[in-house]
C-alpha cells in the first residue's frame, strides 16, 4: 500500500546523550510533601532518576516497539501516523482497534497484544494507532484536531489497511475516540469495548436508580479526583503552550509530570509504582525523544472537557470498570447511551493494558465471543 509504509524507531546516540546530560543538570528544587500530597515525591524521583540515568535501556524498548510491527500511514490530508499492527497467523482475523490516551502512548499495549492474540480462540489483528501529536505521529499543524477529527482518521487508515468491519477498544481519550468511530462510522464499527466508561447519570432520574451498593462506593472515584487530581486536565485545558516550555527542555520536569499520573492512578502500594519502572520510563523517554509533550497536552484544549458526543449508539458495548480509575459509573447511567451486552468489575487502576493485561485481555475477548462474528 503506497500510503502505508514501515516505520523503524531508531532514535540517534546523539539524542539519547543529550538526555544524559540534561539529566546530569538537574537543578533540585525544595521539598515540602507528605505521600505525594504536593506531587511528585523528590526522594521517589531521584531514584528513579539514577535508574533512568544509568541502567535504563532505551533500545529495549525500541525494539519491542519494532518487534510488534511499527508503521506510519499517511492520511488523505498528508499527517502521517505511527501504528502499531501485529496481524494473527490465521486467515480471517477480527480487527481490534486499541486506542491509548494522555500521559500514555502506544506502548501501553506491548504487553497486552501477544495475551489477546494466545488466548482467543478468534483470529484477531491488533492495530494500535498513536494519537496525532503523540509518539511517533505527526504533530498537527492547526488547531481543530479534538477526538471526533481523530476517530476520523482512524477509521481512513483501517479501510486503507483493507478492514471493513472492526472493533474498537478503549480507555482515557481512547475511550472518547472509540465512542466517535462507533457512532459515526456504525457500518463498519461492529462493537465497543471501554475500560474507562464516560457517562453521567440521567437528568430525568434519581441518580441512584437501579445501582448497587458496590457502584455507588465507586462513584466515589470521581469525585475524590476532582479534588486532588484536576490540576493538570485544568493548565493542559487552557495553556499547553506555556507547560510545555518547561515540559519539552527539562526531562526530570517531563519525568515528574508523568509520573505522577502513574502513582495517583493505578492501584498501588505507597510509593511504588505498579508496574516496573522501566516500563514508566520508557512513556517518558518515548514523550522525551519525540518532543510530543506540547503537541499531546493539546488534545485537552482541543476536547475542552469533555471530547465527548452523548448520541446513543447501537453497537454491542462492554464495559471492563478498574476498581481504582478516574471514572467508574454504574451500569444502569452507561445504558442510557450504551447498548450493553457486557460489564465486569476488576481489581486495578486507570492503566488497564498495562496493569491487568489478563484481566483486561480476558474481558475483550470474551465481548468478542459474544459477537458471534464467526
Amino acid at each position: 500500500m503506497k500510503n502505508i509504509e514501515e516505520f523503524e524507531v531508531k532514535v540517534s546516540e546523539k539524542d539519547i546523550d543529550l538526555l544524559n546530560k540534561k539529566i546530569d543538570l538537574t537543578r533540585w528544587p525544595d521539598e515540602i510533601n507528605h505521600r505525594w500530597s504536593h506531587g511528585t515525591d523528590l526522594n521517589f524521583l531521584k531514584e528513579l532518576t539514577n535508574y533512568w540515568r544509568n541502567e535504563f535501556n532505551w533500545r529495549d524498548h525500541e525494539k519491542k516497539i519494532n518487534d510488534i510491527g511499527s508503521y506510519r500511514y499517511t492520511t488523505k490530508s498528508g499527517l502521517k501516523l505511527h501504528f502499531l499492527h501485529s496481524k494473527s497467523k490465521k486467515d480471517n482475523a477480527i480487527p481490534l482497534v486499541m486506542t491509548h490516551g494522555w500521559p500514555g502512548s502506544i506502548q501501553e499495549f506491548l504487553k497486552i497484544i501477544p495475551i489477546i492474540q494466545k488466548n482467543s480462540d478468534i483470529p484477531i489483528d491488533i492495530i494500535c494507532p498513536s494519537l496525532p501529536g503523540f509518539g511517533f505521529s505527526d504533530k498537527p499543524k492547526e488547531v481543530g484536531m479534538d477526538s471526533k477529527q481523530i476517530a476520523i482518521l482512524q477509521h481512513e487508515l483501517l479501510i486503507a489497511l483493507g478492514y471493513d468491519k472492526y472493533i474498537v477498544q478503549g480507555g482515557d481519550w481512547g475511550a472518547t475516540i472509540s465512542k466517535w468511530m462507533a457512532e459515526l462510522y456504525p457500518n463498519h464499527c461492529i462493537g465497543i469495548h471501554l475500560n474507562m466508561i464516560i457517562a453521567w447519570p440521567p437528568a430525568d432520574k434519581d441518580p441512584l436508580e437501579n445501582t448497587s451498593q458496590e457502584e455507588q462506593k465507586l462513584m466515589a472515584n470521581y469525585e475524590k479526583y476532582k479534588e486532588q487530581g484536576v490540576g493538570y486536565y485544568e493548565i493542559q485545558k487552557t495553556k499547553p503552550q506555556t507547560l510545555g516550555y518547561g515540559l519539552n527542555d527539562s526531562p526530570i520536569g517531563l519525568a515528574a509530570w508523568i509520573v505522577e499520573k502513574f502513582y495517583g492512578w493505578f492501584d498501588g502500594e505507597e510509593n511504588k509504582l505498579v508496574v516496573s519502572d522501566d516500563e514508566v520510563l520508557a512513556i517518558v523517554s518515548l514523550y522525551w525523544f519525540s518532543e510530543s509533550i506540547t503537541s499531546s497536552t493539546r488534545l485537552y484544549k482541543e476536547n475542552g472537557d469533555l471530547g465527548f458526543s452523548f448520541e446513543n449508539i447501537k453497537q454491542p458495548m462492554a464495559g471492563a470498570v478498574f476498581e481504582r480509575d478516574l471514572i467508574a459509573p454504574p451500569r444502569a447511567w452507561a445504558e442510557e447511551i450504551y447498548n450493553v451486552v457486557q460489564w465486569n468489575t476488576h481489581k486495578g487502576g486507570h492503566f488497564a493494558a498495562l496493569e491487568q493485561p489478563e484481566s483486561l485481555s480476558a474481558d475483550i475477548i470474551d465481548f468478542i465471543k459474544k459477537l458471534n462474528i464467526v
